[in-house]
């Protein structure tokens, strides 16, 4: 049956629910510019009630536990488009390198190529000029260096981008050690009936930080998430985790991401990781290829008009730059002028001082084909155009899922995310509770005491 000392049961365990109310509302606002962090509501729950022959009798409110708030689904969810993003943005980044290099098809060796034929008009309407000839040989080897400052700063990129591998598999290694371990700790805990809460969100987290750097694929079971490559490769399976390694590829020197004696170097296309590998490893090589046919296309046409020419001396005409490797390969980056002195330029066709045949011939090499049905500055200008058109391409399709990720990111906020507004709300509405059931103390006790001093025993 209902007594004072029931009351007042009741209303302890009232304060006390409250109380606990009161500091999970606090600590969402304490955790309000969290990273991950998912706002936590009480679990309210009546206590059994008392059954006294035909009479039932409440007996108050508990504290069931606190329920963190977080949508595993739409977390899913932004971890992909993390990895397209992240993916976008590396890459995005990693060419505005390249641009640098490629920023204008009128500079660079598109600047020096114009140089080198205006040189040569310019000796055609004197051939015998040594000051003019002397002004081709610099125009030339003024375009030799071209090729070779862009071969180069294209071999620094790829090894910078080389570097930045290694340090972002470390990176992976670091965050699947940690999410391994926050599943152990939260299987644990859900083995208890206990709720992870801020484990989970760390967890969350972490998984967050790892498709920022790779594709993974997440997988919930009994002892947490599973993590695998986007090819099934495991990463992380309930407490143990499994480390990836860098290689030197024998043929090019350049770090191979392993998993054991698997290569997932090319099957790694998203999160940063996967947009750098793909400029190291495509984008890089395909502007040294394109490099290297114009150096040697452009060489060897150059070298096959000059060997039908006679020098200032009479002499047949020789290589005027260096024959380029067989297959082309690292032609930029070896090109070099054959000839030093300008009284060896074959300008004349007859053997002539003054004729001009040869210089006309060169001349007409510059609207030539020379790669493919390029001309040598249209070669060049295409390779300026390609860059910046993969950079405004891969520009468009970060904004877009920039602004997808927000979206998402948006609602998890509306179901997770703190409200100070409303957790203000929240915590005036648990204060009063606590101040009706400790007000009911009050009174339970004066009138415990009044009964005591009448001398009645409950």
């Amino acid at each position: 049956m209902a007594s004072l000392s029931g009351t007042l049961s009741i209303a302890t365990r009232a304060m006390l629910a409250e109380q606990g109310a009161m500091q999970a509302t606090t600590n969402n606002i304490a955790n309000v510019n969290t990273p991950g962090y998912s706002r936590q509501i009480p679990i309210f729950s009546a206590v059994d009630p008392v059954v006294s022959g035909s009479t039932t009798y409440g007996n108050g409110v508990e504290l069931r536990g606190y329920q963190s708030l977080r949508n595993r689904v739409l977390n899913l969810r932004i971890a992909e488009e993390q990895q397209n993003q992240s993916a976008l943005q590396s890459y995005v980044s990693s060419m505005d390198q390249v641009q640098v290099a490629f920023s204008d098809a009128s500079g660079g060796i598109g600047g020096a190529l114009s140089a080198f034929f205006n040189s040569i008009s310019q000796l055609s309407t004197q051939p015998d000029s040594t000051t003019l000839r002397q002004s081709v040989l610099s125009s030339a080897n003024t375009l030799v260096n071209a090729f070779h400052t862009d071969a180069s700063s294209l071999s620094s990129m790829q090894q910078g981008l080389d570097l930045e591998v290694k340090d972002q598999v470390n990176e992976v290694n670091r965050l699947t050690v940690q999410i391994a371990s926050l599943n152990g700790r939260i299987s644990a805990m859900q083995k208890l009936h206990q709720d992870p809460g801020t484990l989970s969100d760390q967890l969350d987290q972490s998984v967050s930080e790892l498709s920022n750097l790779l594709d993974v694929s997440v997988t919930q079971t009994e002892d947490g998430i599973s993590l695998t490559t986007a090819n099934g490769v495991a990463l992380v399976v309930g407490d143990k985790s499994f480390g990836l390694t860098t290689a030197a590829d024998p043929d090019t020197g350049l770090s191979r991401v392993q998993a054991g004696e698997i290569d997932l170097t090319a099957l790694l296309q998203k999160g940063s990781l996967g947009g750098v590998l793909r400029v190291r490893d495509e984008e890089v090589p395909s502007i040294q290829s394109q490099l290297d046919k114009l150096a040697a296309g452009l060489s060897t046409a150059m070298n096959a008009v000059h060997q039908t020419g006679f020098d200032l001396n009479g002499n047949p005409g020789g290589l005027l730059f260096s024959a380029p490797p067989s297959d082309g390969k690292n032609a930029a980056a070896l090109i070099s002028l054959a000839i030093s002195d300008p009284a060896q330029l074959a300008m004349s066709g007859n053997g002539a001082a003054g004729d001009n045949t040869v210089a006309n011939e060169l001349l007409q090499i510059k609207n030539q084909a020379v790669v493919g049905n390029a001309t040598p500055i249209d070669a060049y200008s295409q390779i300026v155009f390609n860059v910046g058109s993969d950079i405004s391409d891969a520009q468009a399709g970060l904004d877009t899922s920039t602004s997808l990720l927000q979206q998402l990111q948006d609602q998890r906020g509306a179901l997770s995310g703190v409200s100070l507004d409303e957790e203000t709300a929240n915590l005036l509405q648990f204060q009063r509770g606590f101040e009706a059931a400790a007000h009911l103390v009050s009174v339970v006790d004066e009138m415990m005491q009044t009964v005591i001093a009448m001398g009645v025993t409950q």
